[in-house]
Formats: structure tokens, C-alpha cells, sequence
């Protein structure tokens, strides 16, 4: 059996983890660039050095009954790398700690009793008597889920030319 890093990182009442593999770096909130007609939880883009990143609030994408939560020098943005090599940042209340983690540890996500889609689990793992939801980053931040953000963020990112009139 195989142990991997996971961060485990709060968002509420729950506890979740990602493979570290997927973190590229952990940020505090700084300048959104809004998106206009997008879902809640998509907050926008930023440059995170140098490539223009989505920001998905993972605390409203898990409980979209979650209104006028604060966006400040507090709040935490773990930006990852999925595996089609995007950056994405994501909005989490706080990150907890890394977890080393073998894959016999790891209990296969229930089809029912969780409140997120069987698609965004990979396993639970147990620690001090409570449950870690390990999360799939892919399927989570999916590229159709996020189509919009990921087109915007792209056209953010396009360098801007100058037409060129001919004499």
C-alpha cells in the first residue's frame, strides 16, 4: 500500500483533504476581478504569477445557503494545478494541516450521507474520531462545470494588440 500527502483544509463544519500533489501554493485573499453572468461561487479571476487563475468559493459551491461571507486579509485561496494543467484557485475557510495517508486508511466515498455528489469524493478518512472527505479536484473543478470562468480567464489572460490600419 502506497501512503500519499494530503492538505486538509476546513470549509464550515466539515474537513477535507487533496492530494498535495494538486497544491501549487497557499494564498490569502487579494484583488478579485468579478465575472459578470456566472454561478455564485464563481468570485472571478486574479493573476497568480502570471497566469490568469479562476477563484471558485468552495464555501458556496458546498452550501449555497452561505451569504455575505467576508472576503479579506483572512480569507484563504489554495490555488491548485489539476491534472490538465490549469491553475485554479480555490476560497476554503481555513487549511488545517498535511495528512500522510495510506490507501488501505482510505474508505470508499457512500453513494448517500454526505451532502456533496458522489462524483466530487474519493474516499473518507477517519482522524481523532472524525471523518475527512478527500476530495477528486478534477471532477470538482472540472472544466464544464466552470466553462464560463475558465473562457473569461482566458480572454483576461490573451495578450492585447493593437489593430493595425493600413496606409
Amino acid at each position: 500500500m502506497e501512503n500519499r500527502l494530503y492538505l486538509t483544509f476546513g470549509i464550515k463544519n466539515e474537513t477535507f483533504g487533496i492530494s498535495i500533489d494538486y497544491v501549487a501554493e497557499i494564498l490569502t485573499y487579494s484583488q478579485i476581478t468579478e465575472l459578470p453572468n456566472t454561478k455564485p461561487w464563481i468570485k472571478g479571476v486574479v493573476n497568480l504569477r502570471g497566469e490568469v487563475a479562476p477563484i471558485i468559493d468552495m464555501r458556496l459551491k458546498f452550501d449555497n445557503s452561505r451569504i455575505n461571507l467576508p472576503y479579506n486579509d483572512e480569507t484563504i485561496i489554495i490555488a491548485v494545478k489539476t491534472s490538465d494543467s490549469r491553475i485554479v484557485g480555490m476560497i476554503v475557510d481555513f487549511v488545517s494541516d498535511v495528512e500522510n495517508i495510506s490507501d488501505s486508511q482510505i474508505a470508499d466515498a457512500p453513494e448517500i450521507g454526505v451532502s456533496l455528489d458522489a462524483k466530487y469524493l474519493k474516499g473518507l478518512f477517519e482522524k481523532d474520531n472524525k471523518s475527512v472527505i478527500l476530495l477528486d479536484v478534477d471532477n470538482i473543478l472540472a472544466k464544464d462545470e466552470m466553462a464560463k470562468a475558465i473562457t473569461l480567464a482566458d480572454d483576461f489572460s490573451k495578450p492585447k494588440t493593437e489593430q493595425q490600419t493600413a496606409d
